[in-house]
């Protein structure tokens, strides 16, 4: 089987079942008649994005939180954003994003790569296990910031 058809299987069963552990994973490839080593799967991983994360009940599993735009920080972004996002909030200059446990640096360096594109200008992120703190100039700066990820989510 070619790269390319393997790697879309892969990318399938991610999307379609909660997957734990890389040997479920190769369970699940066997399924549809796909072998690979743990080296082919680790890297097949890594070149697709597909990452090991927490879920919302503390659980890790795997999870693509890219799109099909390979390079796209803003896609990256919104994926992210739709992916693990609870609630946006501002506080004066603080835009405060509440994710999924164990997102929070995740969220903070999607947003961090776009910093200073129209129209997320932001000064920088604070983050942490659950939450995110974006620092904008201003309340306004801020308003609008959290409404275009508001938008996004």
């Amino acid at each position: 089987m070619k790269k390319k058809e393997r790697q879309a299987i892969l990318t399938k069963i991610v999307r379609e079942h909660l997957v734990h552990t890389q040997e479920e994973l190769q369970e699940y490839l066997h399924e549809y008649g796909v072998g690979t080593t743990q080296a082919t799967l680790s890297r097949d991983l890594r070149e697709l994005k597909i990452t090991k994360m927490r879920d919302e009940y503390g659980k890790s599993r795997y999870i693509k939180l890219t799109t099909e735009t390979r390079g796209d920080a803003k896609q990256r972004l919104y994926s992210a954003l739709k992916t693990v996002t609870k609630s946006i909030e501002v506080l004066e200059f603080l835009v405060i994003i509440h994710t999924s446990p164990s997102y929070g640096n995740f969220l903070a360096a999607a947003l961090d790569e776009l910093r200073h594109s129209t129209p997320i200008e932001i000064l920088g992120t604070l983050a942490g296990h659950d939450t995110v703190v974006a620092f904008c100039r201003d309340a306004a700066q801020a308003q609008e910031m959290a409404d275009y990820l508001s938008s996004r989510v």
